[in-house]
């Protein structure tokens, strides 16, 4: 199953909602407005794709699959305690780069890297040992077997 991206006509429409927090080529955000009132409709009985036409949206934009994990998204998230609101501490997609430490001063900077190529040469020492270990029973196996 492969992603259908919006197009600027679709994004455009889309953006014209009050609901719509922000959208790009692939994800559409709602407001926690749009999904309290999503979750009130549904509990009262209608379908999601109605609830999305009711509240002003075209689902034939959406689709079928993004309402359906939509619809998913919105009632799991109306059990959290924190409701629809993002967890704390929780991440905003892809990890980021470690930077770079900074130093006050020369000093610093030289233990640091002092320290650091320890625990490279640390590590480099270990990848050997185990590379020998595995080496070795390889060897053991291969003298079974004969």
């Amino acid at each position: 199953m492969h992603r259908i991206d919006f197009t600027d006509e679709q994004m455009e429409i889309l953006k014209e909602s009050p609901h719509v927090k922000r959208i790009s080529k692939t994800n559409v955000t709602f407001s926690e407005e749009f999904k309290a009132e999503f979750i009130r409709l549904y509990h009262q009985g209608m379908g999601p794709s109605d609830i999305i036409r009711q509240l002003g949206i075209d689902p034939k934009i959406l689709g079928s699959g993004r309402i359906k994990r939509l619809s998913a998204r919105i009632r799991n998230q109306s059990s959290r305690p924190e409701g629809f609101s993002r967890k704390p501490n929780s991440s905003k997609g892809r990890p980021r780069k470690k930077k770079h430490p900074e130093f006050d001063n020369d000093a610093q900077a030289a233990a640091y890297y002092k320290e650091y190529s320890q625990k490279l040469e640390q590590e480099i020492e270990l990848l050997k040992k185990i590379e020998a270990l595995e080496e070795a029973g390889r060897a053991s196996r291969a003298g079974n077997s004969k």
